[in-house]
């Protein structure tokens, strides 16, 4: 492909820019490849680039003439079509926008998972606390684990969000939950009640290790 290609990386921190080194070798090779990489944690370590999660203005300043353009977007669902609609939002025609999702098909929630020594809760208007970081946030049945941390304000580390790389795993205190992928978690896992955050949802109380 002879034409300019923009490619667009976020993620947490550079410790986790998966193909780095390939990019930059890419990047010497061909001059058409411009690659804008930004971390959402950057924090604490030595980047010195673009910091934050994409948005229309980072968006349009490192894609000119973005409107003319086809885009490819790969990653989470949530974010697929967040961008999606930042990009239509700039011009770009949806029929120009292609999505690539990744993971693992949906399958039927396994039974309950539950705490060592704990009864799975009855329903009832749901409550999880996070207790390492002392808060609490209300839990809807269709809501995940992650989900809810994230609205509360918790931190909980998260990838894919589809089950598959297990860098949400967090421990289950009490209370009984559903996963409907469990790939990343291992038989040593799941004795030591460890969930997948991104996946866990509930229709009572429980409280992880977050």
């Amino acid at each position: 492909w002879p034409g300019e290609i923009f490619l667009l990386y976020s993620t947490r921190t550079s410790r986790e820019f998966i193909f780095r080194e390939e990019l930059e070798y890419l990047q010497r090779r061909h001059p058409n490849l411009n690659v804008v990489a930004t971390m959402t944690r950057s924090a604490g370590t030595v980047w010195m680039g673009l910091k934050g999660r994409f948005n229309k203005e980072l968006i349009a300043a490192a894609v000119p003439d973005i409107a003319s353009r086809r885009a490819h977007i790969c990653g989470p669902p949530g974010m697929m079509e967040a961008v999606k609609a930042m990009l239509v939002e700039l011009g770009v025609p949806g029929e120009q926008v292609k999505t690539e999702a990744f993971g693992t098909a949906k399958r039927r929630p396994k039974a309950p998972a539950a705490a060592a020594g704990k009864a799975p809760a009855t329903p009832a208007a749901a409550t999880v606390t996070f207790t390492r970081s002392g808060k609490s946030a209300p839990l809807a049945p269709d809501v995940t684990v992650l989900e809810a941390a994230e609205a509360a304000g918790v931190e909980i580390d998260n990838s894919c969000r589809s089950g598959t790389c297990g860098s949400c795993k967090v421990k289950l205190l009490s209370g009984a939950v559903t996963m409907e992928v469990e790939d990343a978690l291992e038989p040593e896992d799941k004795a030591r009640n460890i969930i997948l955050a991104c996946q866990a949802k509930s229709s009572g109380d429980v409280s992880v290790e977050a």
